[in-house]
């Protein structure tokens, strides 16, 4: 999946952890975006799922340079 959108509480994450299940070796990245991605953060170290968290603003140079 290259973009995925899931709702900011437990119900979201509640469906991602259930989507996860079904993935082999999932890669979660996203981007800090200080207290929303705080609460996904505290979700995915609660059950100890590995994570890369990206400063908005190297994400939206990297989606750039991806494009070139």
């Amino acid at each position: 999946v290259n973009d995925y959108a899931i709702s900011n509480d437990m119900v979201g994450f509640n469906q991602l952890l259930g989507d996860l299940k079904q993935v082999t070796k999932p890669q979660i990245i996203f981007e800090a975006t200080g207290v929303y991605s705080r609460r996904l953060q505290a979700f995915l170290d609660m059950h100890e799922l590995r994570y890369v968290m990206m400063n908005p603003l190297e994400a939206k140079r990297k989606t750039k340079d991806d494009l070139h």
